[in-house]
């Protein structure tokens, strides 16, 4: 029996199975377009269709990841590519009799992790000017609540999901520690407050406290506890804590206005913390704990260097 001519196979693949998106559709032809033209000089063939589905094969996928990256093409989009083919292979072999997916084992390129980004020290200084400074020009409860969230944020290295779920409770009496805090694991640590922040914390609950009794003077004691450190006051029910919870955007909006040269988010000051405690500490399990990671090789992150770190460790050296 002849087998089926490759250029068809891939083009009923592309109709049938390769997603309703416009940009799946033509990334994913993109990527079989650039496989076809390898195949068509690795097999020495006249024509692309000329190609049929048994020229398609484990030699011929893996080399054509070695032809990509000898090419310069980035580790992360030859393993894109390599993605196309293999789901290519797999809805294939769902529907074509006796066909295997050539590309199944085929292993995609170890992508090296890179340093996390962090704000370097001078910066952060000037965000908490800007911060400060937004509050002289316009006091009011908001701006104070993301100033100090951010602040948070930078002295714990908590996720911004954890504290925007942050409750009075979970405080103890001397604001040394957050107790109970849920990781994306699911698990449950204890997150401690340094000494250099507690006073701010203490002025803003206090001023959290007014606001709130500003605003609902009858609220019982046990729902005002029970409602957020960082409450928002937009469509809230009093009778409802879980009403005040910021939403995702909200605590990533909250940090992004106090951006200066680096464009902020919630996770840049988390990288800044785990940086700036490794570079002090050199202690990479401590590191890990505090981040609350469960395996101590996500952490290794923070570990890396670039090449121009390890040239002037390497000079040091020989000096």
């Amino acid at each position: 029996m002849r087998s089926p001519k490759l250029k068809s196979t891939f083009d009923h693949y592309l109709t049938h199975y390769a997603g309703s998106s416009p940009h799946t559709q033509k990334a994913k032809t993109n990527d079989l377009n650039q496989f076809l033209g390898f195949l068509r000089e690795f097999k020495k063939v006249k024509s692309i269709s000329d190609l049929t589905l048994k020229d398609w094969d484990f030699t011929a996928t893996y080399q054509f990841l070695e032809f990509l990256l000898s090419h310069g093409e980035s580790p992360a989009t030859v393993s894109r590519r390599l993605a196309t083919l293999k789901h290519a292979g797999r809805s294939l072999s769902e529907h074509i009799p006796g066909f295997k997916n050539p590309s199944k084992e085929v292993k995609p390129p170890k992508i090296k992790p890179l340093k996390p980004k962090a704000i370097m020290l001078d910066e952060l200084e000037e965000i908490k000017e800007k911060a400060s400074d937004r509050i002289l020009e316009k006091p009011n409860f908001n701006r104070l609540r993301n100033k100090v969230l951010f602040e948070l944020l930078l002295d714990t290295g908590i996720r911004a999901d954890e504290v925007r779920n942050l409750k009075l409770l979970q405080l103890d009496r001397d604001l040394e520690w957050i107790k109970n805090v849920r990781t994306k694991s699911k698990q449950y640590r204890n997150v401690y407050i340094t000494s250099v922040f507690r006073p701010t914390l203490s002025s803003y609950l206090e001023e959290r406290a007014k606001e709130l009794k500003k605003r609902f003077p009858n609220l019982p004691k046990k729902i005002s506890d029970s409602i957020p450190i960082f409450p928002s006051f937009y469509n809230v029910n009093p009778d409802d804590p879980e009403t005040f919870l910021m939403g995702a955007k909200s605590v990533w909006r909250a940090i992004h206005e106090l951006s200066k040269d680096t464009k902020l988010h919630p996770h840049l000051l988390r990288h800044s913390f785990a940086t700036e405690l490794l570079d002090s500490s050199k202690d990479i399990r401590l590191v890990a704990q505090a981040l609350g990671h469960s395996d101590v090789r996500i952490t290794m992150r923070y570990t890396e260097r670039t090449a121009e770190e390890v040239a002037e460790a390497l000079e040091k050296a020989r000096q």
